[in-house]
C-alpha cells in the first residue's frame, strides 16, 4: 500500500505551496496509476489536465492490494478496516511531514475505492483521544467527496461475478465477494451506517455510468444507477456516458464527464479552505474539551449550516465497574455473528445522551421468531458489555409469575424486601448504570409495560415474539430474521463440530443447508447436532432432511443449545397452544389459516387471497354456514358423503353476509403476526412466513389431516382465480405462481393430478394450467392440461363441451412451445368434432378453424393458412357480426397471414379495423389489444413506415413489462419486433443492446431451441449484419438454419430467411461462390413455398443479381433483374417481414 504524489512528482522547493490535496482512490482488481489513464491516448488526467484547472493543488494516488481474493478473502468487512487504516494512517504521515495536517482534502473515488474511503473517514472521525487525535485531522480536512461508480446499495450480481471470474485471483472469492457486495449485504449496510451520521460534514458529488460494459456474452451495468447515486440530502448527481471502467479515464477536456467532473472539483476548492480553516478553529477547542473528561463524541461540523458543531454518540470509553451480574445462564460458546445489531446497540444504549436531549428510560426491543437467537444475543450482549453497567438484571416475562419471582429476587438484593414491587421501586430509585433484560415477553394478553420500573432512569432490552411490542421502545427496535449468509454457516459448522470451518470446500456443502433451514439459528444448531451425533453426514443432509424432517427438528437430545428448553419445533407448538387456548372465533381462523399457509410458498402470500376466494364462490357456490363458534377444525368441514359434490373450504371462506368481513381477517392475521409466525409485509400487500415454520405447520399435522389441509389449500387457491383477463386479475394471478408450485411439488400432488376423476379436482388442475399458460409457464401448463384433457375424455367423451376445450387449452399450449404436429393434431380433432356435432357454419366450428389456421401460419404453411382463415373470417362476420372478439380475432390472423405472405397494405387495413375496436371494447392494456398493436407495428415496418412502427412496439414493449412481467414470452416477442424496427431505422447498436438484454432470460426460460430463441438468434444476426459484423452474424446464423431444419422443417420460411441472410453475408466477405450456391437453393425453396411475387423471393433474386455483376456475368445479372422487374413489386430490404 502506498500513496504517491502524481501533481507534483516530487515535493522539491515547492513544499508548503499547496492549499489543497486531491486524493484518488482507485477500485476492485484495478491499479493505483492505470485506473486514471485514458488507453488511447494514454492521458492520465489527474496530471496531464486537472493542474491546468486547479492550481496550487497537490495530487496523490492511493494504492492497495485490490484483486478480489485479497479484497473479499475470509473477513471481508476487516479487510475493508484494515485498508481504511492504512489510507488515513499514510495520508495523515505525509500532511504532517509536509507540515499541512490542516490543508483541505477533496477524494475521488472509483468502484470499491469509495467504500473504503467511506470507511477510513468513519474510522478518522472517532480518533478524538489525545494518544491518536492526530488521526483524526483526515476527517476534520476533508471537504468533498467525488463517488464514481460506487456500489453503495450492492452490485449486479451477475455483472461482478461474471467480472469476478475474468479478473486474475478472482476465482477463489467470488462467494465472498458476491456476499459482501449483495445488494443490502451486512458488510456495506454496516459501513453506510457508520458514515451516514458524517455526511453533512462534506459535499457529495455521486457520478453513474451510462454505458454497459461488455462481459463475455453480453453487456450489462457494472454498478446500476440507484447504487451509484443514491438519492441522499443534499448530493449531487450525474451519468457519465461512458462504462464503468472508463468513467473515470479522460483524453482530454472534451471527454464525456470531464467538464462537470472538474467544475465540481474546482468549486470544492474554491470553497474549501475558509471552511476547513473555520472548522479547525472549533476543532481545536472541542478536542480541548473531549481531552478533560474522555467522552467517546464523535464531533463533526455541519456543512450545510455554517459548520455548525454537530455531536455523533459512540462508544464511551469511561465505564461503571460491574458488581450485579444476573443472568439465568451462560451464553452458547458457539455463538457467531449480529454483528451489526450489537454495534448499533452499543451506540444507542452505551453512548452518552445528546446534551439538548431530554432524559428518559433507554428501551430497545428485540422482536422475532421463536429460535431467531433473540435470549442467545441479549446473553452475549450483557458478557461483552458487563463492565459497562453496575448492576445487570434478568427478568423472565413467559408469564406473570416468572416475572414477580425475578423482581422480587431483584428486592432481595437490593435490601428492600423480597418482593416484585420492591424490585421495581429499587431500579426506579437507584442512581447508578444498570441494564434490564425483559426476555420472553411472549405473550400477547400481556401488557409489557407493567415489568417496566417506573420513572426516567436504566437500560431496557425487551425480547418478544409480538412485533407489537416495538410501541414499548424509546430508543429503537429491531427484527430478528435469519443470519447473515456466511454467519450462518459458521454457526452450523460450530454445531457440527467441524474442525475447519473456514475451508472452502466443507463451507460450500453447507451453504445449502443454511440456506434451507432459512438462516434460524435454532434450526442450524439443531442441524449441526444431527450432523455431529453421525445422524445425517454433512454430505447427504438434505437429503435425509427431506426424509426425516418432522423427526430431525423434533430431536430434543441437542447439546450445545445452552439451557434453551425448547427444540425447534416444540418452541413453535408453544405459540400455536396460546393461541389454540384462547377458543376465540378469532384464534380459529388464524389455527385454519396458519394451514394453508403451509401448503402455499413461504413469501409473499398476496393477502386478497382468501377475500377473492369469498367473492368468486358467493357466485358459484351456496355455503352452509357452521354452527359452532370454535369446533375442532376436522368437525367443521363438510361430510365426507359430500366431498365429490362440494369443495372443502377454511371457516372464513364460509362466511355469510353481503360483503366480505375484512374485520374478522385482520384479527385472525393479528394473532399469528402476534407469535410472528408470519409477517406483514405492507408494502408487497401480502404475508410471507420462515421456511421452517412453514414445514412446521404442515408437520404438525397427521396423515390424514395433512391431506385434508392439502385438498383446502388447493380450493381457496383455485376458487380464487377467474377466467377473465383483467389487468388486476392478472398482476394478482401471476403473483400465485409461486402458491401454485408450493402444492404441485409437494408429497399431496396427487391428490390432484393422479387418476381423479372428481370434478372439482380436475376443475382445479385446470385453473393452475391457465394461469401457468397465462404466465408463460408452458410447460407446467402442459403436464396439468395432458390430465385434465384425460379425465375429460375419460368422464365426459370427445365431443363434450368441457372436453373440447380441454383439448384447445392444451393444442394452444404446444402452440407457444413450438410443438406444431401435436398442436395441429389436437386443433384438427377439435374442428372435425365441431363439424360432426354442429356443423361448417357454427361459431364454434369457425373459433375451431381459425385456431387451426394460427397453427398452420406458425407452421409456415402461409397457403393453407389464408384459406382457412379467410373462410372462419368471413363465416363470423356472418354469424356473429364484425364486432364481435372472435370475428376480430379471426381479422387479426388473417391480417397476420397476409403480412407474411408479403402483402402487408391488406394486412394493415384489417389490423386497424382490429386495433380500434379492441381499444374500445377491452382496453388499452388488454393482451388481445396489445397483440393488434404488435401486428400493425410489424406491417407498417414492412410498409416502411418506421416512425409509427417503433411508438407501436415501444408502447407494446412497456405495457407487456407492466402487465405479463419483464420474462413473458409475449414481453420478449415484442422486444425481438422492435429490434426488428431499429435495424430498419440503421440503429443496429440499438437493436443488439434490446437482444443483449434478453438473450439469457430467452434461453433460460424457453429454452436454447424454442421458437422464441430461434427468432432473437435471427434478429441478433441482422444486428451484427447492420453493424458489418458478418463473422459475428455468420456464427449464429449457421448455428441458427441447422435448429431450424430439425425444429421446423427444411423449408419453413423463417429457415429459408435465415439462409438468405447467411447468403448475404458470404457475399460481403467476397465468398461469392458460397453466397452463389446457397441463394440459388434459397430461391428455388422460396418459389415453391412463397411464390415468385413474395419480397422475400425477389429479394434474395436481387442478391444473387448483384453476385452475377460482382463475377461480371452480366447477362446473367441482367436475366434475374428482368424477372424482378416483371412481378411489378419493387426490391424491398430482406429484413422487412
Amino acid at each position: 500500500m502506498v500513496l504517491t504524489a502524481v501533481h507534483p512528482a516530487g515535493h522539491g522547493d515547492e513544499r508548503g505551496n499547496w492549499v489543497l490535496d486531491i486524493v484518488a482512490v482507485h477500485g476492485l482488481d484495478e491499479d493505483q496509476t492505470e485506473t486514471w489513464i485514458d488507453p488511447s491516448s494514454g492521458t492520465l488526467w489527474l496530471s496531464d489536465l486537472l493542474p491546468h484547472t486547479i492550481l496550487r493543488a497537490r495530487v496523490l494516488t492511493f494504492g492497495y492490494k485490490a484483486d478480489a481474493s485479497s479484497f473479499f478473502g475470509n473477513g471481508s468487512s476487516d479487510r475493508i478496516l484494515q485498508h481504511a487504516h492504512t489510507l488515513v494512517a499514510e495520508l495523515e504521515a505525509d500532511r504532517a511531514i509536509d507540515g499541512a495536517a490542516e490543508r483541505p482534502i477533496i477524494f475521488i473515488c472509483h468502484g470499491l475505492g469509495g467504500i473504503l474511503v467511506k470507511r477510513a473517514l468513519a474510522h478518522s472521525a472517532t480518533r478524538v483521544s489525545k494518544k491518536v487525535e492526530h488521526l483524526y485531522s483526515v476527517f476534520t480536512s476533508t471537504y468533498g467527496i467525488l463517488f464514481m461508480g460506487t456500489p453503495h446499495h450492492g452490485i449486479n450480481k451477475t455483472s461482478w461475478l461474471a467480472m469476478a471470474q475474468n479478473a486474475a485471483g478472482a476465482a477463489d472469492a467470488p462467494s465472498q465477494l458476491l456476499t459482501a457486495l449483495a445488494r443490502h449485504s451486512e458488510t456495506l449496510q454496516n459501513i453506510n451506517d457508520q458514515f451516514a451520521p458524517l455526511t453533512k460534514q462534506f459535499r457529495i458529488f455521486f457520478f453513474w455510468e451510462q454505458l454497459q460494459t461488455d462481459l463475455g456474452p453480453k453487456k450489462s451495468y457494472v454498478v446500476e444507477e440507484d447504487s451509484a447515486a443514491p438519492t441522499w440530502d443534499n448530493t449531487e448527481r450525474s451519468g457519465i456516458y461512458a462504462n464503468h471502467s472508463q468513467m473515470c479515464k479522460f483524453a482530454s477536456n472534451k471527454a464525456p464527464g470531464f467538464t462537470i467532473v472538474v467544475a465540481a472539483l474546482l468549486r470544492y476548492a474554491r470553497e474549501a479552505e475558509t471552511t476547513i480553516e473555520f472548522r479547525w478553529q472549533e476543532a481545536r477547542k472541542l478536542l480541548a474539551v473531549q481531552h478533560s473528561n474522555e467522552a467517546a463524541e464523535l464531533m463533526g461540523f455541519d456543512i450545510y449550516h455554517d459548520s455548525k458543531r454537530f455531536i455523533h454518540q459512540s462508544e464511551a470509553t469511561t465505564q461503571p465497574r460491574n458488581k450485579h451480574f444476573l443472568i439465568p445462564h451462560n451464553v452458547s460458546s458457539i455463538f457467531t455473528g449480529r454483528d451489526d445489531i450489537t454495534r448499533r446497540l452499543q451506540q444507542k444504549i452505551l453512548s452518552p445522551s445528546a446534551t439538548d436531549a431530554p432524559r428518559q428510560q433507554k428501551r430497545f426491543v428485540l422482536y422475532g421468531l421463536g429460535g431467531s437467537g433473540k435470549t442467545q444475543f441479549c446473553l452475549k450482549f450483557a458478557q461483552d458489555n458487563r463492565d459497562s453497567f453496575w448492576g445487570i438484571f434478568w427478568i423472565d416475562a413467559s408469564s406473570v409469575e416468572n416475572a414477580e419471582i425475578a423482581y422480587s429476587e431483584i428486592g432481595r438484593i437490593g435490601g428492600m424486601g423480597e418482593n416484585s414491587a420492591a424490585g421495581k421501586h429499587w431500579l426506579s430509585n437507584l442512581d447508578l448504570s444498570w441494564l434490564l433484560v425483559i426476555d420472553n415477553a411472549d405473550d400477547p394478553s400481556i401488557d409489557v409495560s407493567r415489568f417496566f420500573p417506573a420513572g426516567d432512569r436504566g437500560h431496557i432490552l425487551l425480547t418478544s415474539r409480538n412485533p407489537e411490542c416495538r410501541v414499548h421502545s424509546t430508543i429503537g427496535y429491531h427484527e430478528f430474521k435469519g443470519m447473515d449468509h456466511e454467519d450462518a454457516i459458521t454457526l452450523l459448522l460450530k454445531a457440527a463440530d467441524v474442525k475447519d470451518h473456514l475451508c472452502r470446500k466443507v463451507r460450500d456443502l453447507a451453504g445449502p443447508i443454511a440456506a434451507t433451514l432459512g438462516y434460524l439459528p435454532l434450526a442450524l444448531i439443531q442441524a449441526g447436532a444431527s450432523i455431529r451425533q453421525n445422524i445425517c453426514p454433512l454430505e447427504d443432509y438434505l437429503n435425509v432432511y427431506s426424509r426425516h424432517r418432522k423427526q430431525i427438528m423434533s430431536n430434543q437430545a441437542v447439546q450445545g443449545t445452552d439451557h434453551y428448553r425448547y427444540t425447534i419445533y416444540t418452541t413453535w407448538e408453544v405459540s400455536f397452544q396460546m393461541i389454540e387456548r384462547q377458543e376465540t372465533e378469532a384464534a380459529a381462523d388464524a389455527i385454519e389459516i396458519l394451514h394453508v399457509f403451509a401448503f402455499l410458498h413461504f413469501e409473499r402470500v398476496p393477502a386478497s387471497i382468501f377475500e377473492r376466494a369469498w367473492r368468486n364462490l358467493r357466485r358459484l357456490h351456496t355455503l352452509t354456514p357452521s354452527k359452532s363458534l370454535f369446533a375442532r377444525i376436522l368437525g367443521s368441514m363438510f361430510a365426507a358423503s359430500n366431498r365429490k359434490s362440494q369443495p372443502r373450504l377454511p371457516r372464513i371462506l364460509r362466511q355469510e353476509g353481503p360483503s366480505w368481513d375484512s374485520y374478522r381477517f385482520r384479527q385472525a392475521i393479528a394473532i399469528l403476526s402476534s407469535f410472528s409466525l408470519i409477517v406483514n409485509d405492507a408494502a408487497m400487500d401480502s404475508y410471507s412466513m420462515h421456511p421452517v415454520v412453514r414445514f412446521w405447520a404442515r408437520d404438525r399435522l397427521q396423515k390424514a389431516d395433512q391431506e385434508l389441509w392439502f385438498d383446502i389449500t388447493t380450493t381457496t387457491l383455485a376458487e380464487s382465480i377467474t377466467w377473465e383477463f383483467e389487468a388486476s386479475n392478472h398482476t394478482y394471478q401471476r403473483s400465485l405462481v409461486p402458491h401454485i408450485d408450493s402444492c404441485l411439488q409437494g408429497e399431496h400432488t396427487e391428490q390432484l393430478i393422479g387418476n381423479n376423476e372428481d370434478s372439482n379436482q380436475v376443475l382445479k388442475a385446470a385453473k393452475f394450467a391457465y394461469v401457468y399458460s397465462e404466465n408463460g409457464r408452458w410447460p407446467e401448463a402442459t403436464e396439468l392440461q395432458v390430465k385434465v384433457m384425460d379425465m375429460r375424455l375419460k368422464t365426459l367423451g370427445l365431443e363434450h363441451t368441457d372436453t373440447l376445450k380441454a383439448i384447445v387449452d392444451l393444442g394452444w399450449t404446444y402452440w407457444n412451445l413450438g410443438r406444431m404436429n401435436e398442436a395441429e393434431e389436437l386443433q384438427l380433432k377439435v374442428m372435425n368434432a365441431r363439424i360432426r356435432t354442429l356443423g361448417t357454419d357454427n361459431p364454434a366450428t369457425l373459433k375451431a378453424m381459425d385456431n387451426l389456421a394460427q397453427t398452420y401460419w406458425l407452421y409456415g404453411r402461409m397457403a393453407d393458412a389464408e384459406d382457412l382463415g379467410l373462410k372462419a373470417m368471413d363465416g363470423m362476420i356472418r354469424s356473429l357480426g364484425p364486432g364481435d372478439p372472435d370475428t376480430l380475432m379471426a381479422m387479426h390472423n388473417l391480417g397476420r397471414t397476409y403480412m407474411h405472405r408479403g402483402r402487408p397494405k391488406q394486412a394493415q387495413q384489417l389490423q386497424v379495423q382490429v386495433l380500434e375496436a379492441r381499444r374500445k371494447m377491452l382496453g388499452a392494456e388488454h393482451p388481445d389489444t396489445l397483440m393488434a398493436m404488435s401486428s400493425l407495428g410489424m406491417s407498417y415496418n414492412a410498409l416502411r413506415r418506421l416512425a409509427e412502427a417503433e411508438s407501436l412496439l415501444t408502447t407494446v414493449v412497456e405495457a407487456r413489462k407492466r402487465t405479463l412481467g419483464q420474462e413473458h414470452a409475449y414481453t420478449l416477442w415484442a422486444i425481438n419486433d422492435l429490434s426488428k424496427i431499429y435495424c430498419e431505422q440503421g440503429r443496429a447498436v440499438q437493436a443488439e443492446e434490446l437482444l443483449d438484454k434478453i438473450w439469457d432470460v430467452v434461453a433460460r426460460t424457453l429454452g436454447n431451441e424454442h421458437i422464441g430463441m430461434l427468432m432473437t438468434m435471427y434478429n441478433l444476426a441482422r444486428a451484427y449484419a447492420g453493424q458489418g459484423r458478418w463473422t459475428d452474424a455468420e456464427v449464429i446464423l449457421t448455428n441458427l438454419v441447422e435448429v431450424q431444419s430439425r425444429k421446423l422443417g427444411p423449408e419453413h420460411p423463417d429457415r429459408l430467411i435465415a439462409m438468405s441472410e447467411l447468403a448475404r453475408g458470404y457475399r460481403h466477405q467476397a465468398r461469392l461462390e458460397e453466397a452463389e450456391k446457397l441463394f440459388s437453393k434459397v430461391i428455388e425453396a422460396m418459389t415453391r413455398k412463397l411464390g415468385l411475387e413474395h419480397p422475400r423471393t425477389l429479394s434474395a433474386m436481387g442478391e444473387l443479381a448483384l453476385i452475377y455483376k460482382q463475377q461480371a456475368r452480366l447477362g446473367e445479372a441482367e436475366t434475374i433483374e428482368a424477372k424482378v422487374a416483371k412481378q411489378r413489386i419493387p426490391l424491398s430490404k430482406s429484413s422487412t417481414f
